[in-house]
């Protein structure tokens, strides 16, 4: 790939590839990646979809110094490891999310991307460890006003509707139908449709 199609490929490409399912670029654009920030966001959108635990085998535990995106991407990464381990590694690797979480959240709580994955570990944790239903949902909707004001690298508004809508629908909200319609109504790319349609 060219430099100039590199640019563009982080900068646009990550979203679009990872909402159509398209698992062949995100390969190729993790393959080129150079940064440690893109590398986590490619691993980060490519688990999601392909659940291959060679993309999560090999993360560090900490990071010296890194961006609000690099832990909020990390704790994330450490979150999707919590899946299918013991209960001493579960504690474990779920109190390093939380405080790769914590470090994100306070090094830039407006950052979009911090708040999507401060927003999905409400909904996904349990109460015992802070999870919140309600609270994620506020989050999303505090990400959604973020996001019209500005758009956000590797994030866009319908991914974070898709989220609202789950949200509401966790709750049993009365809003919860009519947000799935107009939701099925749109253009919705592939990833988003199917979601909305059958939900985790």
């Amino acid at each position: 790939m060219t430099a100039v199609l590199l640019a563009l490929c982080f900068g646009h490409l990550t979203q679009p590839a990872y909402a159509e399912k398209d698992v062949h670029t995100l390969h190729a654009l993790f393959a080129e990646a150079k940064t440690r920030e893109d590398t986590l966001l490619l691993r980060y959108r490519l688990y999601a979809l392909t659940q291959d635990k060679k993309l999560i085998a090999d993360i560090p535990t900490n990071l010296d110094s890194a961006s609000a995106r690099e832990f909020a991407l990390l704790s994330a990464l450490w979150g999707y490891r919590v899946q299918d381990v013991g209960l001493i590694n579960l504690i474990i690797y779920g109190q390093r999310s939380l405080r790769l979480l914590d470090r994100a959240i306070r090094r830039d709580p407006a950052e979009p991307l911090v708040m999507l994955i401060e927003a999905q570990s409400l909904l996904f944790r349990p109460g015992i460890a802070g999870g919140s239903t309600r609270r994620a949902l506020t989050r999303f909707l505090e990400l959604r006003e973020r996001v019209e004001e500005a758009p956000a690298c590797g994030l866009d508004a319908q991914e974070v509707d898709s989220w609202i809508w789950y949200a509401l629908e966790k709750l049993g909200a009365q809003e919860a139908d009519s947000a799935r319609a107009s939701l099925l109504q749109a253009d919705l790319p592939l990833l988003y449709r199917e979601f909305v349609q059958s939900p985790p």
